[in-house]
């Protein structure tokens, strides 16, 4: 009996692998590779593109494993006329390496200074999206040299970004570690129809403004690396990728601008409680969008940039 357990248990991890293997491959062989270079850093290459000439913008996409730079194409379009702009791939996302590690919040304020410090070599002003926007506010808390200006894109909530993992977050985030079976369950938390429901539901007010292109970009980063975005995913389920930015908030001396989608859910408590914490606060509101207007209305996020530069 006991055989016969361990000769089916055996026959399902094979299957489960081969079909792993095919998903990789699918993947890796529809990619279609926009040109950009890497920076070496010590913690993995982290991929990148950087085009125009004037005063450097800094874009960051949301930290989220279907968010890449390619979110950030249009308005990066739209600003190289009058900036040199970068956009980087974080690690674990896009094109840039995914170790094999557990992330934090930490992890990305380090790699967001280094990045600043050792490719931009100036200070610049910076657009962050989503949770990285928490991740620019510690960085410049540590070093009050890295930005002119911080504009915070559609940021969480003050008190999601307090909250620590626990027993059960903690388990969940070891099942995406085991290799045969965390990977199965990656790939079914990321496959095509999670994917576009991500997008359709969660991030566009108007899914009929959703383009195949933006779906397909975002399976393709989740994707990407032999399914090792299981770690970034493994480790956001878990709450390990949150960090409370109140007191960086409160002390910062930088020009602050918040951008927030006027469907964004929780977006007023959102406004009061980080005007409440810095009232030098500007803030700009983007009609008609969600949780990622530099995708759903790139040419109003671009003119807010504008505005601040």
């Amino acid at each position: 009996m006991k055989k016969t357990i361990l000769k089916l248990t055996a026959a399902t991890a094979g299957a489960l692998h081969c079909i792993n293997k095919y998903i990789d491959n699918t993947v890796e062989n529809s990619t279609v590779k926009s040109s950009g270079r890497y920076y070496h850093w010590r913690n993995g290459d982290i991929f990148y593109r950087v085009m125009g000439e004037g005063e450097p913008i800094l874009l960051l996409h949301d930290l989220n494993v279907f968010s890449s730079e390619s979110d950030w194409n249009q308005v990066l379009r739209n600003l190289t006329s009058t900036n040199k702009v970068y956009v980087p791939d974080f690690i674990g996302c896009g094109r840039s390496d995914k170790p094999s590690i557990t992330y934090t919040g930490y992890f990305y304020v380090q790699m967001i200074t280094d990045f600043v410090k050792n490719i931009i070599q100036e200070k610049t002003v910076v657009a962050a999206s989503g949770i990285s926007a928490a991740y620019v506010l510690m960085a410049d808390s540590l070093d009050n040299h890295l930005f002119q200006k911080i504009m915070l894109i559609n940021p969480p909530t003050l008190s999601s970004l307090k909250k620590m993992p626990d027993d059960h977050s903690r388990m969940l985030t070891k099942l995406f570690h085991f290799p045969i079976v965390g990977k199965t369950c990656y790939y079914i938390a990321v496959n095509k129809t999670n994917t576009e429901d991500y997008f359709s539901e969660k991030c566009f007010y108007n899914p009929f403004c959703l383009k195949q292109q933006t779906i397909k970009a975002g399976y393709q980063a989740a994707h990407y690396g032999s399914g090792n975005g299981r770690y970034l995913f493994a480790s956001q389920q878990g709450g390990y990728l949150n960090t409370d930015p109140t007191e960086a908030l409160r002390k910062t001396n930088q020009e602050l601008v918040l951008i927030l989608s006027e469907h964004e859910p929780g977006a007023k408590e959102i406004a009061e409680s980080y005007q409440r914490i810095n009232d030098s606060l500007k803030l700009v509101s983007i009609k008609d969008t969600k949780k990622l207007p530099e995708l759903e209305a790139p040419e109003r996020v671009s003119e807010a940039i504008k505005i601040f530069l």
